[in-house]
């Protein structure tokens, strides 16, 4: 089912860039738009595993394929020490970058799919009203479901390693507002460029390929040599993986300035990327 809802008034380029910085003015049109959001990010996440014989655990399989392979590599053949940790061995490396997969693909996943994703969806564009800035959102809901299966694995690896479940556990869904946010920027940026670029997705992939290892996922920030560690600790996305390893492995409280900063960095990305996405829709059927 797809909600038909008013096409807003043409206006200018400046006009729609700046209601789209509004932060009530966002959070009011998302409102009004949670029903047919709703409906959209069901079908997105059942049509990923439709007709599929393992259904939902296919959502498992992959990150659990690439776990093996990274956890061999790099506990068995490199073995690298992970400070900060309170479990050691090759399980303990398992969970921490268990953890580090399930933040990324979330953003992974999201934005390699996001420069085609409009062109996917011209029906939309052309012969429906439909508000087009619920299909990033939309897909952002399916892969946080997966994520959130994801670490359901892991909290179940730290109860069979530990015999407990730390009471940090509670804390961990606070760091899923930056990711989300994070993602739903760079997606409203990337695409409408996709329209009117084909090789985004190309240049978009090789991008995320060098984001990935630039992220402190497969060793920890304290590896990296001195110069480089304060660059790094400015990507948005290693606060976001340090609070859930910290709240769901290491039973450590959260730290609150990284995730202060993290959250607010993000919010911003997400307004512009939102009002940046508002102010160009409208060239949309025409490039189409």
């Amino acid at each position: 089912m797809v909600m038909v809802v008013r096409r807003p008034r043409p206006g200018s380029w400046w006009s729609g860039l700046a209601a789209g910085l509004s932060p009530v003015a966002f959070a009011r049109h998302f409102w009004k738009l949670r029903e047919v959001l709703a409906t959209f990010a069901r079908i997105e996440f059942l049509s990923r595993y439709h007709g599929a014989q393992l259904g939902l655990l296919w959502g498992l399989v992959s990150p659990l394929a690439t776990l093996a392979v990274y956890t061999f590599v790099f506990s068995v053949v490199f073995k690298p020490s992970w400070a900060g940790g309170g479990e050691g061995g090759v399980a303990g490396y398992a969970l921490i970058l268990f953890t580090g997969l399930a933040v990324f693909e979330v953003f992974a996943g999201c934005v390699n799919r996001t420069p085609r994703l409009l062109s996917e969806n011209v029906n939309f564009i052309k012969k429906v009203l439909f508000p087009l800035e619920i299909l990033p959102v939309g897909i952002l809901c399916a892969a946080v479901m997966e994520s959130a299966l994801s670490l359901l694995l892991v909290v179940l690896g730290v109860l069979v390693t530990t015999g407990t479940v730390h009471w940090t556990i509670v804390l961990a869904p606070l760091a899923y507002p930056a990711l989300a946010m994070l993602t739903l920027g760079v997606c409203w940026f990337l695409a409408p460029v996709g329209v009117f670029l084909k090789d985004l997705g190309n240049i978009v992939g090789v991008a995320v390929q060098l984001y990935f290892f630039a992220t402190p996922i497969l060793y920890p920030l304290t590896a990296v040599p001195e110069p480089f560690r304060k660059l790094l600790a400015l990507n948005p996305l290693h606060p976001v993986v340090d609070h859930l390893r910290r709240c769901l492995i290491f039973g450590q409280a959260p730290d609150w300035a990284a995730l202060g900063w993290v959250t607010a960095a993000c919010a911003a990305i997400m307004l512009a990327g939102y009002a940046f996405f508002a102010s160009v829709k409208r060239l949309f059927a025409d490039a189409l």
